[in-house]
């Protein structure tokens, strides 16, 4: 199951993150001195793409990759 979160670091910037689990965004966000702010259930898989860093511990799944164009 995907797990997403907002974050602020200490400057109050904003971090979007996506997991295979809250555990795996938990622990990034102790490692990286980050807040969780909010944990939303669902986001829009363009939003994912453009927007989250993954943080998950397998690679990026295909779904949330940007399709580009094949040019020969």
């Amino acid at each position: 199951m995907t797990a997403y979160a907002n974050a602020k670091d200490q400057d109050n910037g904003r971090k979007y993150l996506v997991a295979d689990s809250s555990e795996e965004i938990s622990k990034y966000c102790i490692e990286h001195n980050l807040e969780i702010i909010s944990e939303p259930h669902y986001v829009e898989p363009g939003m994912v793409c453009h927007h989250f860093d993954w943080v998950g511990n397998r690679r990026r799944p295909a779904i949330f990759k940007i399709s580009r164009p094949y040019s020969k």
